[in-house]
């Protein structure tokens, strides 16, 4: 088994953040090149601490940039081709990663540590946000995605570099890199995992973070995937047409001809919103066909 670098980003963990790195080296030291820790501007004493240790390789932030930027910067930092990333809260069980690594050995692009108790964690809010990104992200991939943002990942970083320019680097990263994955049909293994309570306090902020996923999502789609975004926006705007050529026929509140042009109306913009998607997919294969002959 090849070795491998393990990259953590860090902000204000100072009571979980050297149980982590313990627990690495302890229970992954066959496989371990170096842990690569990214402090993301820490302001609570995590990088004392860190700063002091000479069984790390030490990465800073000048200021709190983001966990993609701290991820990304760490995983140029690392000097192995297998990466796997994990957090530094104590929230997943860095002992799967013997596993994982296998996987990636046997073919796969990226393996996802697949949380199997989240529910047990996750508010209301961000149980349901999660639900609708799903949903979303697997109609546009056209596969199932088992868990779509986990922070437990296997892949190569000459893979995964690639796509640096096009992935989040706020709290989306990894929603960001599932799909770019499964839409340029690499292939993905989801492995089973415990996720466990975090050490300290969360920094998620869950309104912000779901506003920004949400924008991430649609960015990659049209990036991507262009004609899923746009046959969704024509299928609303149909049934909205349609909705109105209903409501002309069995109530009073529109008369005939303004459902008739009303639903006219809508049945053309949903034809041009669909338009745009097929113009975007034709634009996106000729970048990559004239990539492909580069």
């Amino acid at each position: 088994m090849q070795k491998i670098s393990i990259v953590i980003p860090c902000f204000n963990e100072k009571n979980a953040i050297e149980k982590t790195i313990d627990e690495i080296k302890l229970l992954l030291s066959p496989i371990l090149s170096e842990i690569v820790i990214v402090d993301d501007g820490s302001t609570d004493g995590t990088y004392d601490i860190l700063k002091k240790r000479s069984d790390i390789k030490l990465v800073r932030n000048p200021y709190n940039k983001g966990y993609g930027f701290s991820l990304k910067k760490g995983i140029l930092a690392a000097s192995s081709e297998i990466i796997a990333i994990t957090d530094a809260d104590g929230t997943y069980p860095v002992e799967a990663i013997l596993l994982m690594v296998k996987k990636l050995e046997e073919g796969y692009d990226l393996v996802i540590g697949k949380r199997n108790n989240l529910d047990t964690f996750d508010p209301f809010l961000k149980k349901i946000s999660r639900i609708g990104f799903k949903l979303v992200a697997e109609f546009v991939a056209g596969e199932r995605i088992l868990d779509v943002n986990s922070g437990l990942r296997v892949f190569r970083k000459s893979e995964i570099s690639k796509y640096f320019v096009n992935t989040s680097s706020g709290f989306s990263f990894s929603l960001s890199t599932t799909l770019i994955y499964i839409l340029e049909g690499l292939a993905v293994h989801y492995h089973s995992i415990e996720y466990r309570p975090r050490i300290g306090k969360s920094k998620v902020r869950y309104l912000r973070d779901i506003l920004r996923s949400a924008q991430i999502l649609t960015e990659t789609i049209a990036l991507y995937n262009p004609i899923k975004i746009f046959m969704l926006l024509a299928i609303k705007i149909s049934a909205i047409g349609f909705l109105l050529l209903l409501i002309a026929t069995f109530t009073k509140l529109l008369n005939a001809s303004q459902g008739i042009l009303g639903f006219a109306i809508l049945q053309g913009i949903s034809i041009f919103t669909f338009s745009l998607g097929l113009l975007g997919l034709l634009l996106k294969k000729r970048i990559f066909y004239e990539r492909r002959d580069a």
